[in-house]
């Protein structure tokens, strides 16, 4: 006869619920819709593992400027690129740890002359920080 302890199946229980949790990572709504021609990442961008780039979505434009959101295959990372027009001079990507709601990442050039925020999908709008511009969901550019 077999027997099985009831703290060794407690514990197996609750390792495989904290591990659900953790790979329970959604990411950005955006990034759930199906792609379309405007949400390709134009080639000169660079994006490195584990950062997927056929995830891109395209989030907003403004004066010429693109902005997109990808993320990793699991949801842990999410990043933003801004491309302006021609793409080829100035784009600037950058990434982090994917949250709910709150700041995931905030750029700069080096004279703060384009800023950029992305922000998780429950931030709250009546939060904007002054000097900002918020141009889509996820989106705050500086007002410089």
């Amino acid at each position: 006869m077999n027997r099985v302890s009831i703290p060794l199946i407690a514990g197996a229980s609750m390792a495989v619920l904290l591990l659900g949790a953790c790979s329970g990572q959604t990411g950005l709504k955006v990034l759930e819709r199906a792609a379309t021609p405007e949400d390709e990442l134009p080639a000169i961008v660079t994006v490195e593992a584990p950062v997927d780039r056929s995830s891109s979505r395209l989030l907003a434009t403004k004066d010429g400027v693109r902005y997109f959101a990808l993320q990793s295959d699991d949801a842990r990372v999410t990043c933003v690129a801004r491309v302006p027009s021609g793409g080829d001079i100035g784009w600037q990507l950058g990434c982090g740890e994917t949250k709910g709601s709150g700041e995931i990442v905030k750029m700069s050039s080096m004279n703060d002359l384009y800023s950029t925020i992305l922000q998780g999908d429950d931030s709250d709008p009546g939060k904007t920080e002054s000097g900002w511009t918020k141009i889509s969901d996820n989106i705050l550019i500086s007002d410089h």
